[in-house]
């Protein structure tokens, strides 16, 4: 058992649904957004009830009390070391500014809605393959549950087979169909560089440039946390490990997540509009604290999904590659249940149904199907496709087409040696 099918079974038993794409793509679209969401909602809650507590001058009323708190939460506060004088300049203030605590909750949300789109493109984009992947895997696990009874599990598995066959054997994905295409585009759609719903990788490269999209759209994150909070985030972590390391605590002062900052406003007096009174008042910020300890997670948890974005990518690449796909083919063949290929003439056949027949497509769906489901779910899938469907439709095929070539070139070969050659043929291929 490979770590794909580990993710995948650990995926269906925590949320109990059947999936149409692998564990690293539900770490973003289902994991992350749900956490980014739980936090939007904290956020939210905390933010109206404890935004901002501001030291004012004892002469101030409630009411100026009130007003000062609703106008630093409003604006923006700016952060400076206890050491360090109050600068005159605005620039200088503008340039310690804190621009984000008031658009936490909205941004997470905003996040959240990012890790979703590829999640959206892939459900899109894939029904107009012509196969609901979903039902396909569907089907499968309910083929292997042991509660089934058989009729629908038999049913389960026809309805698996036949989607596949029916798929594969389009005649418009025949080599008749793209005779159209010049060299270099034909070689480019073999080597998966070029897609079309009729060139046997469509599926395939639609989930790669899903899984692009999600390693580009976790970098992006990366970046707009990097604006937003006025330093590199990409670097965050090395620094909360550094202060770990050195003994300094969570309430500790800094640039990114300051508990105190300042606050400037300015009150008119009533009735002498062109008398105004200009203050500046420290102000706490409760809700970094809370902020401090969710982007020290997020920062790491961005880091675990990259990685595994980025790695899973390439693992993929690997799959899907001619070489590892006439391989997995051979392999759930050559079983004790089905020993087919422990003969040389195999070889050419298993070849022919991995490449011309499956294609990257169909073997695309038999990955899915066993991460999702079983490798006894997807090897009983693989024999029925090459025992029922291929090796009787194609071979049949290409044994007529092989016959009228010879009977052409020997016309005047007796009917007893025709017959002796088309056995001897027969027994090559079959």
């Amino acid at each position: 058992m490979d770590i794909h099918s580990l993710m995948g079974r650990a995926s269906t038993m925590m949320s109990g649904k059947r999936n149409d794409d692998s564990m690293s793509d539900r770490l973003n679209y289902r994991y992350t957004v749900a956490i980014l969401v739980v936090f939007a909602i904290i956020n939210m809650n905390r933010l109206y009830t404890d935004q901002i507590k501001c030291w004012v001058p004892a002469f101030f009323t409630p009411n100026y009390d009130e007003y000062v708190r609703s106008v630093c939460f409003v604006q923006n506060t700016y952060y400076l070391k206890h050491a360090d004088k109050i600068p005159k300049s605005l620039n200088a203030k503008k340039h310690s500014e804190i621009l984000y605590y008031q658009w936490i909750p909205f941004l997470l949300l905003i996040k959240a809605f990012l890790f979703y789109i590829p999640r959206m493109s892939w459900n899109a984009f894939g029904l107009k393959s012509g196969v609901q992947l979903s039902d396909l895997v569907e089907s499968s696990f309910d083929y292997k549950l042991p509660t089934t009874d058989a009729a629908h599990r038999q049913m389960c598995l026809d309805y698996v087979i036949g989607t596949i066959d029916e798929y594969c054997n389009d005649h418009r994905r025949q080599a008749e169909a793209r005779k159209h295409l010049n060299v270099l585009r034909h070689k480019f759609s073999i080597s998966c560089c070029l897609s079309g719903r009729y060139l046997g990788n469509y599926l395939v490269v639609l989930y790669m440039t899903t899984k692009l999209l999600y390693i580009s759209i976790s970098l992006f994150q990366i970046f707009i946390l990097s604006i937003l909070l006025g330093s590199n985030f990409a670097f965050y972590g090395i620094e909360v490990i550094d202060r770990l390391f050195r003994g300094m605590n969570w309430d500790s002062e800094t640039r990114l997540f300051p508990k105190t900052t300042l606050c400037d406003f300015t009150v008119r007096e009533f009735g002498h509009p062109k008398l105004a009174h200009e203050y500046t008042v420290p102000c706490v910020l409760p809700l970094n604290l809370f902020n401090q300890q969710m982007f020290t997670f997020l920062y790491f948890w961005y880091l675990i999904v990259i990685l595994l974005n980025i790695g899973d990518f390439f693992l993929w690449l690997y799959i899907i590659s001619p070489g590892n796909r006439r391989a997995f083919i051979r392999t759930r063949l050559h079983t004790k249940k089905y020993p087919l290929t422990n003969a040389t003439r195999d070889v050419e056949k298993i070849r022919m149904f991995a490449d011309e027949y499956l294609e990257a497509d169909g073997f695309f769906m038999l990955i899915l199907i066993k991460e999702n489901s079983s490798d006894f779910v997807a090897s009983e899938i693989i024999h029925h496709l090459y025992t029922d469907k291929f090796l009787v439709r194609y071979f049949r095929h290409t044994t007529a087409t092989i016959y009228d070539a010879i009977d052409t070139k020997h016309d005047d070969d007796d009917l007893e040696g025709n017959g002796k050659r088309r056995r001897q043929f027969c027994s090559l291929v079959c």
